[in-house]
């Protein structure tokens, strides 16, 4: 029925809408992280404007607002409509939490770049021992040879995406979550397209260097 994909879009939408980073640098600084580095609210403009803890805890949120609501949508749906209905809701949860950490309502649609919340869906759609720790494993390698979060990004997110379609062929994982892993990779693109330009132009700042946007100095805890 429709109204369970509405009901399960703005709820969806409305949980990764939470802005954890934006909390975490009025917590810990008292200051609006969008204010700082790239703008954005997610782990790799808290990693370089307030450091590594700080940054692995908007990690940890970001990922967890996502798994919770999309794994929810399963055990809530899947009693009453059946596995199929209940793997299509969850693609529109994730989708919708991707939409809501990019266009965070309570932040007047100014959020994120969405992949920590891809990373939380992907783990939710049951599938996790076959995709979220060779994703994880890719990430860091990443992250500890090119030094570039946004290379890490939108690699992880485009090998998630393109293994849902594998699996999805090979009839492991519904077509769903397939769609789901083509819009997540879709969307993660256009967050990251000017980080993309400026790979292709060797100005990425890597991890440790200042950013190209408004970079300051950010005050002392209060």
């Amino acid at each position: 029925m429709v109204w369970q994909y509405v009901v399960v879009a703005v709820v969806a939408y409305l949980m990764g809408s939470i802005p954890s980073g934006w909390l975490v640098g009025k917590l810990l600084r008292g200051i609006d992280i969008r204010e700082y580095g790239s703008g954005a609210t997610g782990t790799a403009n808290v990693l370089r404007i307030l450091g590594l803890r700080p940054a692995l805890l908007v990690l940890l949120a970001d990922v967890l607002k996502a798994y919770v609501v999309v794994l929810a949508t399963w055990y809530i749906f899947e009693p009453y409509e059946g596995e199929n209905t209940a793997h299509n809701l969850q693609a529109v949860a994730g989708v919708a939490a991707i939409v809501g950490h990019d266009w965070p309502a309570y932040l007047g649609f100014r959020g994120g770049k969405g992949v920590a919340a891809a990373y939380g869906s992907f783990a939710a759609m049951l599938f996790f021992p076959l995709t979220v720790p060779g994703l994880l494993a890719v990430a860091v390698a990443i992250t500890l040879t090119f030094r570039y979060m946004s290379l890490m990004s939108v690699t992880t997110v485009l090998m998630g995406g393109a293994s849902f379609l594998g699996l999805a062929l090979a009839g492991i994982v519904p077509y769903a979550f397939a769609i789901f892993g083509g819009i997540a990779s879709a969307l993660v693109l256009w967050q990251h397209r000017a980080n993309i330009q400026r790979l292709l132009t060797g100005t990425e700042p890597k991890i440790g260097q200042r950013g190209q946007r408004g970079f300051q100095r950010p005050p002392q805890r209060v």
